[in-house]
């Protein structure tokens, strides 16, 4: 057995090496790549080893000065949970769907102003993606879709609208998200809604017009699967093969996964013959790096090209990399809403004029330059300042302590300090910094305040189940629709995404009665009358909305914000 060495001449026995991740050679020395469940002390005594000039991209021998410019190498620190489009859960799984299947539509986006090479969403704009054009009928009740023809899967066999309609059949039949998605959105309740009127013509026909209709067809829960192979798998316990799709792909799109070794890495190889402009990058390397400091000594090293997902760079780290030579930091306004959420089945948050003290006694202002770092901004409604329909000026708070100490008095609770446990999840600095600013200041009105630090799974499973009273929260919805946020955030049928387990019958009704309306004028009036209602009831402890930020090297262009906040591959390019 050959023995490998380490730079210190420590030998590696019995390690899973994956393909990219075999030993390289450094001056003179083999030397093993550790990533995922090795040490953080050996990434960084290997990412350091003999300069700069070893450590090309893909973290594989090339030879100086003539990188591959064909491979992008990122950095993430998140795995793939499931492959099924239907089911997955984690921000990896989420970026390998949107790059290896397509979409019956996409979300358009456009230049960025005086910003080279990045692009960005607006609402309302879409771009044909499998269906190549749509028109509607039934004035605005049925939608009818073009395939774009001659289009194959990878088995041969052909996209068309009997495929499409498969695709959405599993959707509302199968355990997942669109099973609540569709119905509640569009009122389809029946597969006999999609229907496949020839080879080339997809329908869907619902009860009434849906101003979310395009938006969720270009959700990448509705990927594009090759209903043969599929069907190949299923089984009398699981007559949709979500078994079978947690861990293996059947479809079309710019990239095929080619590899996927939790905790180290996932490749994903461009698409042969693909029907699209071919990609760029011929091979996409995620490299799983889960601690920070490793993925910035990378980067600064070029061992990466660009560290991708949400959260995947403390503000602090991201201003000091601002003025480091060869990266850049993109930082674009996003949808996602930090917020404190009360849980309004406990006392003292049962009581409005509390959550009122509370949002009084929020010191924002102190904790946007010194937590933020400015990537971010203060939130002034329950709806994101990106989402049609908001309204900046409706909010009343603003820091005012002797304001908060009448509320508290007022709500009964002027005698000694109450106590009370504010949740965040350990890591997340943001949020944990945070949580020191908003504990100091909540003594001063009268509470004793404990933060209770919690893993990802533990602070999941407390705010699901009710326990919390105090939590910091984030929240950014898929769809950049204001009553689709309302209804996941507020409704009382919400369960599991509504918090503060919030219950108003008039909101209810404002939402139901205004989730599929078609009338714009009639919608933002009842999206105005939804952010009063929140905003009087004090449900949420408003903090800020984050930015959508991520630093990669100063030459990599063609980078595209879509309202998911997730990176496609197939766009991007070195200058």
């Amino acid at each position: 057995m050959e023995l490998l060495t380490n730079a210190d001449g420590e030998v590696f026995q019995g390690i899973s090496i994956g393909e990219n991740s075999r030993p390289i050679l450094v001056d003179q020395r083999w030397v093993v790549p550790m990533f995922g469940d090795q040490s953080r002390r050996g990434v960084l005594r290997w990412a350091t080893l003999g300069g700069g000039a070893a450590l090309a991209r893909g973290l594989v021998p090339r030879s100086v000065g003539a990188q591959d410019v064909s491979t992008l190498t990122v950095g993430w620190s998140t795995d793939i949970d499931s492959l099924d489009p239907a089911q997955f859960k984690s921000d990896g799984a989420y970026i390998v769907q949107c790059n290896i299947y397509d979409t019956l539509l996409a979300w358009s986006a456009e230049p960025v102003p005086g910003r080279p090479g990045l692009r960005s969403a607006k609402p309302g704009q879409f771009v044909g993606g499998i269906g190549e054009s749509w028109t509607y009928e039934d004035d605005g009740k049925t939608l009818i879709v073009k395939i774009r023809r001659g289009l194959k899967f990878p088995s041969g066999k052909p996209v068309d609208a009997h495929a499409v309609k498969y695709l959405f059949d599993r959707g509302l039949q199968s355990p997942g998200y669109m099973r609540l998605i569709l119905p509640t959105l569009l009122a389809v309740t029946h597969p006999d809604q999609f229907e496949a009127r020839d080879v080339t013509t997809f329908v869907i026909n619902m009860p009434a017009p849906s101003a979310m209709l395009l938006d969720v067809l270009a959700l990448s829960n509705n990927a594009l699967l090759d209903p043969d192979i599929v069907k190949a798998h299923t089984t009398a316990d699981d007559p949709w093969a979500s078994d079978w799709l947690r861990r293996n792909t059947a479809g079309l799109g710019p990239y095929r996964l080619v590899s996927n070794e939790p905790s180290v890495e996932v490749v994903l190889e461009a698409t042969p013959d693909y029907w699209g402009p071919p990609p760029f990058f011929k091979r996409v390397v995620a490299k799983y790096t889960p601690n920070e400091a490793d993925r910035i000594l990378l980067l600064k090293r070029k061992a990466i090209d660009m560290v991708i997902g949400p959260n995947s760079m403390s503000p602090k780290n991201l201003k000091s990399l601002e003025t480091e030579p060869g990266l850049k930091v993109v930082s674009l306004p996003d949808t996602n809403c930090n917020f404190v959420s009360m849980n309004l089945k406990k006392a003292p948050f049962d009581n409005v004029k509390v959550r009122q003290a509370v949002n009084y006694a929020i010191p924002i202002q102190a904790i946007i330059p010194n937590v933020l770092y400015g990537y971010g901004e203060q939130m002034k409604s329950p709806i994101p300042s990106q989402t049609p329909g908001y309204d900046g000026s409706l909010s009343p708070y603003e820091y005012d302590l002797a304001k908060a100490k009448a509320l508290m008095q007022q709500g009964g609770l002027g005698g000694g300090p109450t106590p009370v446990k504010l949740a965040v999840r350990v890591g997340y600095e943001p949020h944990e910094q945070a949580a020191v600013w908003i504990q100091h200041e909540l003594e001063k009105i009268g509470f004793q305040v404990s933060i209770e630090k919690e893993t990802d799974a533990t602070f999941r499973q407390l705010s699901s189940s009710g326990d919390h009273e105090l939590s910091i929260e984030s929240w950014q919805s898929w769809i950049n629709d204001p009553v689709y946020h309302l209804y996941l955030n507020f409704h009382s049928k919400a369960v599991g995404t509504n918090k503060g387990f919030y219950a108003n019958p008039a909101l209810d009704k404002l939402i139901d009665d205004n989730i599929r309306e078609s009338d714009s004028m009639r919608r933002r009036a009842a999206v105005k009358q939804a952010q009063r209602i929140l905003l009087d009831d004090a449900v949420w402890g408003l903090l800020w909305y984050d930015n959508w930020t991520r630093v990669m090297r100063s030459e990599l262009f063609g980078i595209e914000k879509v309202w998911d906040s997730l990176e496609r591959f197939d766009k991007m390019e070195f200058a």
